[in-house]
């Protein structure tokens, strides 16, 4: 689902969107900060801490969006496996492609083999690090829509939430053994997405029951900066559904210059989450290129290459991700609009 502006969908979601690959890039933004001196980084300290959060935010969106999917009457396997193929992969490939021509003029960090660079590319569970090292994320997503395209239609929403709380349970026993990722902890944020989609249908929207649910989730992620040796496993699990809920039910004037920014950042999280670490990582070798750089530019550099990073990927969701988003939509239009003997002819003597 693509909540955008005037859309009559949930800009909240958009903007937790936002929040999430913000967070992510914010995190990781130290990278690009390697050509000045430690004393002239000033990070925020909560995110500098807790940014990677951001990926757990995502994998709880995520629940919440495939349910709003997988819920409606014409929901169906294959057109939604073919939806998520052409929402997850082709914006993914542009990304790899980058990654290959960073590999062939030997200015990617890591050693990659072509069977590894390949393999990656399907984004199929793997044992180990994959070629690109965000993409670790989308194995994941990747095991959950195939766990909701496979339970939904037998066992409903509601099932799909006790199949993810058994494989986070087994994965906090087992300690995440390889499972093609399906025991794991990492299924209890997906499953944080699911309840969020059940209890959500008993909130009106924009009551004081969602902003009270925003502001207890962010008093507990505060807890959890203040007192991080006091949480158990799931907690974050917890915060962040209570953010996602609060978020997606939270009535504000989203198109107002103040807020609108960063409901179209939302429109940009996916790419921004792929392409924050190439752009992040190449810096210091732009810097390089001048024999010094005032140790001033520091956290201007890093804000700078964060708002680059969102103006790139706005531009790469317009020019890619919403283009192979309406081709794979109009591919499914014309599949149903086909007649039955033209999908299925029948067999002749």
């Amino acid at each position: 689902m693509k909540a955008g502006l005037g859309s009559g969908k949930l800009e909240g979601l958009q903007a937790a969107r936002a929040i999430a690959a913000l967070s992510v890039a914010y995190f990781h933004s130290y990278v690009a900060l390697r050509a000045f001196p430690e004393d002239a980084q000033h990070p925020i300290a909560f995110l500098k801490a807790w940014g990677f959060l951001g990926v757990d935010l995502f994998f709880a969106i995520s629940g919440y969006v495939i349910c709003l999917v997988a819920s409606k009457p014409d929901f169906s396997p294959l057109a939604f496996a073919i939806k998520r193929a052409f929402r997850l992969y082709p914006m993914y490939w542009v990304t790899m492609a980058i990654v290959a021509a960073a590999i062939l003029s030997g200015k990617f960090p890591d050693q990659i083999g072509l069977g590894h660079f390949l393999y990656s590319m399907t984004l199929l569970p793997q044992h180990g690090p994959t070629a690109y090292q965000v993409s670790w994320t989308l194995e994941r997503e990747v095991v959950f829509y195939a766990l909701a395209a496979l339970l939904v239609p037998f066992v409903g929403i509601r099932g799909l939430a006790i199949v993810l709380a058994g494989l986070a349970f087994a994965g906090f026993v087992y300690q995440d053994p390889w499972s093609f990722h399906l025991i794991s902890i990492r299924q209890a944020d997906f499953l944080g997405g699911v309840l969020v989609f059940l209890v959500s249908r008993h909130f009106r929207p924009g009551s004081w029951t969602a902003g009270l649910s925003l502001a207890a989730g962010v008093l507990a992620l505060g807890y959890l900066w203040f007192n991080p040796s006091r949480i158990f496993t799931f907690a974050t699990t917890i915060c962040l559904a209570l953010v996602l809920l609060g978020m997606i039910n939270l009535r504000l004037p989203w198109k107002h210059w103040s807020l609108r920014w960063l409901v179209l950042i939302g429109d940009g999280s996916y790419s921004i989450y792929l392409l924050h670490g190439l752009i992040l990582y190449y810096f210091p070798w732009f810097c390089a290129q001048f024999n010094s750089v005032p140790a001033w530019l520091c956290e201007p550099s890093r804000y700078g290459l964060l708002a680059l990073t969102c103006v790139v990927s706005y531009a790469t969701w317009r020019l890619v991700e919403v283009p192979m988003i309406s081709v794979g939509n109009r591919l499914l239009k014309r599949a149903a609009d086909l007649p039955a003997e033209t999908v299925a002819p029948p067999l002749r003597a």
